[in-house]
């Protein structure tokens, strides 16, 4: 009996010590202020977007994405990397919640445009953080405060969703630059919303809050 129970113990350590495990995540608060990105993300095909392992862009990534993320940001494109650094950390907390507001049309629906913002908000601190352009304490600050943005406006995935889809079309209908997205329709919003699979389905909306002092200081 004896032996028994230790045949049973060692094969359970041993399974315990090689059993497959999944990919690395962020915190549960970071890693939903990220998937807010991820209409884009999919868009672009970014790899390592939701890895803590993933601390930078290959010099390839760098260069497709680089003009497309300098001008959302504001930025001029024959800025160097060191200029651009410079202006993220000095001005991006000041001014990261106008991003693509400043750019609204009489005609636009502002929930809408609310949701666009906060995607291509999260897609673009991510991606500056990996461009190496941010310190990660003020990337993070930026992307959890945009995180409890969206939700203090939406009520769930599908009605963020909702809204992204025709903040997108009425962003590009007047003619305004997203060129690191792409069209989004009801098909890919089902998608993210079908139980098992989707990247929405199984996370909850709202839950922990984004951007609360208590968590922040003990989980980060």
């Amino acid at each position: 009996m004896f032996l028994l129970i230790a045949v049973v113990v060692s094969a359970w350590m041993l399974w315990r010590a090689f059993r497959p495990r999944g990919a690395q995540l962020f915190s549960q608060r970071r890693h939903w202020s990220l998937l807010l990105a991820r209409p884009m993300a999919d868009a672009m095909d970014v790899e390592g977007f939701y890895s803590p392992a993933c601390d930078h862009f290959t010099e390839q990534a760098q260069t497709i994405v680089r003009a497309a993320l300098l001008h959302q940001a504001g930025i001029r494109s024959d800025c160097n990397d060191e200029a651009v650094r410079s202006h993220f950390n000095a001005t991006l907390e000041q001014r990261w919640y106008g991003l693509d507001l400043q750019a609204l049309k009489v005609g636009d629906e502002p929930r809408a445009a609310m949701a666009f913002a906060c995607v291509r908000v999260a897609f673009l601190v991510r991606c500056a953080l990996l461009m190496r352009w941010l310190e990660p304490d003020l990337a993070w600050r930026v992307l959890l405060l945009n995180a409890q943005r969206a939700q203090d406006c939406f009520d769930s995935w599908e009605d963020f969703g909702k809204a992204y889809q025709l903040g997108r079309e009425q962003w590009v209908a007047a003619f305004r630059v997203d060129s690191l997205g792409k069209a989004f329709h009801e098909q890919h919003l089902r998608q993210l919303l079908t139980p098992g699979s989707g990247a929405w389905a199984d996370v909850l909306w709202g839950t922990p809050a984004a951007f609360n002092l208590v968590l922040a200081k003990a989980l980060g």
